[in-house]
C-alpha cells in the first residue's frame, strides 16, 4: 500500500496518515521545496475485513492518492535501499536514481515497470532504465533535464521480476529537484550525432590506417572509413570461426606491428546463474591483418583465464610504455567470498587483477594460465575435470600479476604521465567477504550481506592492492576496512540491516586507496586520455570516463601533479539527452572528435555516436 499526501500554498497542514493503526506519515508539513510526501508499506494486515485509514494526530491532512495492490502469497524480492530517500530535496536536475534490490533482477522486465512521474500532474518522464551485471541494482536515468524545484515520484511495479520470474514488491519514493545541474567543464561542448545503429559494440579503437575498429559482443569485428566530417562509411565485417559466439571486450593494436591486432574474448555474457558461463574460458588472441580487405589470421595467445558465472570477464587490454600488454581481469564474486548472486563460484588466483603479459613469445602457444582444477559445469564436457597449475610468480612467467584487488575494471589506460588508471565498478549490496584463517594475524572477520560499495578510479601501481579480497592471495579486508571511530576513506561499516567491520579492522598492508570516488552505482567503464588541443587545451591530458549506469554521461577528470584527481566535471553535450548505456569511447586525435559505443540493450541492439567539438 502506498499513500501520498501534501498540498500547495498556503502550506498550513500537518499531514498524518495511519493504516491499521500503523503510522506511515507523521506531521509532514509541505514547503516550497517539498510539497508532497509518500510512504509505502509492503505488508498491511487486515483481520476483520475492513481496511482502516485515519489522519488522527494530523491537521488538515490532504490525501493525494492511495494505491492498494494485491500481493501473491510467499516470499518476494524487493527494493532494499535507494540513492534518493523519500523526501530528499535540492536534487540535481540531471540526477540518476539508483535502487538496491534483494534479489537479482531480470533486466528484460524493467522497461515500462520502472517509471518516473511529476507528482502533482502524474506526467511521466522518459528515461533509460538498466541494471548491473549481477542484476543487483536498478538505475533510472531521466532522458532530459528535470524541471526546477519540482517534486517527482519514482515507482517500481509488480511487473518487475527477478531471475526466477518472481514479482517484486511495489516500491515508490519521492524527491524534489533544485535549480542546478552537475558542474560542467567550462568552455567545452560537443555536438552529438548517431553514426551507426545495429550491433552491440563493446570497445572502439582507431587503427594506424585511421579507420575506426569496433569489437562486439556477437564475436565479430567491424571497421569503417572515417570521412572528412567524421561520419562512418564503407562498413566491413570480420567474422572468424574461432570467435563465433564469443564476447569480444578488449581490442588494441600492437605499437610495434601495425598489422597486429590483439583481442580479449570470453564465453557469451550470462545474465543469470541458470545459463552461467564456464570458468577458465577467457582468452587473449593475436590477429594478423592481411590483404586489402578486412581479412586476418588468428592465433590464440593466452587461454585458461578465469571467468565469473555472469559478466565479469577478461576485460580490456592496453600496451604499456614498457612494451608489455596489460589486461584487466574481473572478479568471480561480488565481494571476495562466494555468494548466490554470482553463482557460488570462488575467486581464482588470477581474478580481480591487472595482469602483465609478455607479447613477444612465438613458441609454445597458446599459453594455458589455468591456475586451479575445475569441474566443467555446462556444455558437452559437463562433469569433466580440467587441470590447472599455472604459477604467475615463476621466473620468466609469460603472464604475471601486476596489481590485485581490482574488482571489475572494464577499461584501463596508460596516461602520458606514465601512470596506469582503471575506473572500477564496486559491488551492489548483498555480497560476502572472507575471513582470515584461524591463527593468521591480523584477525579479519567474515561479513555477510554487506552494503553497496562505491565505484572508484584507481591509480594502479605494481604490487598494489585495491580492495577486493581474495583468500588465495591472503587478502581478506575489503576496501579501507574500518580502522577508526571516524569516517575513514572507503570504509566498510554497518548500515541498517547490512553488515560491516567493527572499529579496528585495518586495511590490507598493501592497500593503495583510490584516486577518485565516483560514488554509488555509476558504473564507470571506458576511459581515455584526451590529447587534442581543442577548447584552448581545456581538456588536454584529462581522463574522460563514460558512466554506464548512473549518469549515462562523460566525466572529465583533471589530474594533479601527484597523478590523483583534483576535479571531476561533466562534458556538455548537445542535444542534452544523455547516452544509452555507454560502454567505451575513443578520440580521433586528428581533430579531437570522440566516438562512443552505446549498448542500448543486451539483446544485440547498439549504436555508435560521434561527438564533434563545438
Amino acid at each position: 500500500m502506498t499513500v501520498s499526501v501534501g498540498d500547495q500554498p498556503t502550506y498550513n497542514s500537518k499531514h498524518t496518515i495511519s493504516v491499521q493503526k500503523v503510522v506511515l506519515i507523521n506531521q509532514f508539513q509541505s514547503s516550497q521545496t517539498q510539497e508532497y510526501q509518500l510512504a509505502t508499506s509492503d505488508r498491511i494486515e487486515v483481520t476483520n475485513g475492513k481496511l482502516t485509514i485515519d489522519a488522527i494526530g494530523g491537521i488538515n491532512t490532504k490525501i493525494n492518492y492511495i494505491e492498494i495492490e494485491s500481493i501473491s502469497p510467499g516470499s518476494h524480492p524487493k527494493v532494499t535501499s535507494t540513492s534518493l530517500e523519500s523526501g530528499t530535496t535540492g536534487i540535481f536536475r540531471d540526477t540518476a536514481i539508483s535502487l538496491t534490490v534483494s534479489q537479482g533482477v531480470d533486466e528484460t522486465t524493467l522497461e515500462g515497470n520502472v517509471q518516473l512521474y511529476r507528482t502533482n500532474t502524474n506526467t511521466p518522464v522518459s528515461g533509460v532504465v538498466n541494471t548491473s551485471g549481477g542484476g543487483d541494482i536498478i538505475v533510472f536515468q531521466p532522458g532530459r533535464l528535470l524541471d526546477t524545484s519540482t517534486n517527482y515520484t519514482l515507482r517500481v511495479t509488480q511487473g518487475v521480476k527477478d531471475e526466477a520470474a518472481i514479482t517484486f514488491l511495489p516500491y515508490s519514493t519521492t524527491f524534489t529537484t533544485g535549480t542546478s545541474t552537475k558542474p560542467v567543464t567550462a568552455g567545452v561542448k560537443f555536438l552529438k550525432t548517431t553514426v551507426f545503429s545495429g550491433a552491440s559494440h563493446s570497445s572502439l579503437v582507431i587503427g594506424p590506417d585511421n579507420k575506426l575498429y569496433a569489437a562486439a559482443l556477437d564475436g565479430k569485428l567491424r571497421r569503417w572509413t572515417i570521412d572528412s566530417s567524421g561520419n562512418l562509411t564503407n562498413l566491413e565485417t570480420l567474422a572468424l570461426p574461432q570467435l563465433a559466439g564469443r564476447a569480444i571486450i578488449g581490442i588494441c593494436f600492437d605499437p610495434n606491428q601495425p598489422n597486429i591486432l590483439w583481442l580479449s574474448h570470453n564465453n557469451p555474457v550470462a545474465k543469470s546463474c541458470d545459463n552461467r558461463a564456464n570458468d577458465f574460458t577467457g582468452k587473449i588472441s593475436k590477429l594478423t591483418l592481411s590483404g586489402s580487405g578486412f581479412n586476418a589470421s588468428i592465433q590464440d595467445y593466452i587461454v585458461g583465464l578465469p571467468r565469473s558465472g555472469k559478466d565479469h570477464l577478461s576485460n580490456s587490454i592496453a600496451f604499456g610504455p614498457d612494451g608489455k600488454l596489460y589486461l584487466s581481469q574481473g572478479s568471480n564474486t561480488a565481494m571476495g567470498a562466494v555468494d548466490t548472486k554470482w553463482c557460488d563460484r570462488p575467486e581464482r588466483l588470477l581474478s580481480a587483477t591487472v595482469l602483465q603479459i609478455n607479447p613477444t613469445l612465438t613458441t609454445g602457444l597458446p599459453i594455458n594460465v589455468q591456475t586451479e582444477n575445475y569441474v566443467i559445469e555446462r556444455g558437452p564436457n559437463q562433469g569433466q575435470t580440467t587441470t590447472g597449475n599455472y604459477n604467475p610468480s615463476a621466473p620468466n612467467a609469460p603472464v604475471k600479476i601486476y596489481a590485485t584487488g581490482i574488482r571489475n575494471a572494464y577499461d584501463l589506460v596508460w596516461h602520458s604521465n606514465g601512470k596506469l588508471y582503471a575506473p572500477t565498478n564496486g559491488s551492489a549490496a548483498g555480497g560476502n567477504t572472507p575471513a582470515s584463517p584461524s591463527g593468521v594475524m591480523p584477525v579479519v572477520p567474515a561479513l555477510k550481506n554487506v552494503f553497496t560499495q562505491n565505484d572508484y578510479l584507481f591509480k594502479v601501481e605494481q604490487g598494489g592492492y585495491y580492495g577486493h579480497p581474495n583468500p588465495l592471495r591472503q587478502q581478506y579486508v575489503m576496501n579501507g576496512g574500518n580502522p577508526t571511530n571516524g569516517i575513514d576513506p572507503a570504509e566498510v561499516v554497518p548500515k541498517g540491516s547490512y553488515a560491516g567491520y567493527t572499529v579496528g579492522v585495518k586495511p590490507d598492508v598493501n592497500y593503495k586507496g583510490f584516486a577518485w570516488d565516483f560514488g554509488l552505482n555509476r558504473s564507470p567503464n571506458g576511459v581515455i586520455e584526451y590529447k587534442s588541443n581543442n577548447f584552448s587545451g581545456a581538456l588536454q591530458q584529462q581522463l574522460l570516463v563514460v558512466e554506464y549506469s548512473g549518469g549515462d554521461d562523460i566525466l572529465a577528470l583533471k589530474l594533479g601533479i601527484d597523478g590523483n584527481v583534483v576535479s571531476s566535471k561533466k562534458i556538455l553535450i548537445e542535444p542534452n539527452e544523455g547516452f544509452l548505456n555507454p560502454l567505451d569511447l575513443v578520440e580521433n586525435t586528428q581533430n579531437g572528435s570522440l566516438y562512443v559505443a552505446e549498448l542500448i540493450n543486451e539483446t544485440g541492439q547498439g549504436q555508435i555516436s560521434l561527438l564533434r567539438p563545438a
